[in-house]
């Protein structure tokens, strides 16, 4: 998870990242609904957020370089 400072796993030669994870929920207009008043925060939501995206799974902001066991590939 986000801030544990750990190298995401690999599966086989593909990192296992949240960057390809199921969980991570890629669409901003997804995340804004989810999270009413975060726009609100005009460009400083922009720039603290950046490639950030909120985990479903553990209800938290993700890089995208972090990981975690219960990693499941997109598609």
């Amino acid at each position: 998870m986000k801030g544990t400072g750990v190298a995401a796993p690999t599966l086989g030669t593909v990192a296992a990242s949240c960057a390809g994870c199921r969980h991570r929920l890629d669409d901003q207009r997804n995340v804004e609904q989810r999270m009413p008043g975060l726009t609100s925060f005009g460009s400083a939501y922009g720039a603290s957020i950046a490639a950030s995206r909120l985990c479903l799974l553990h209800d938290s902001w993700v890089s995208p370089a972090d990981g975690c066991a219960q990693f499941s590939a997109k598609g």
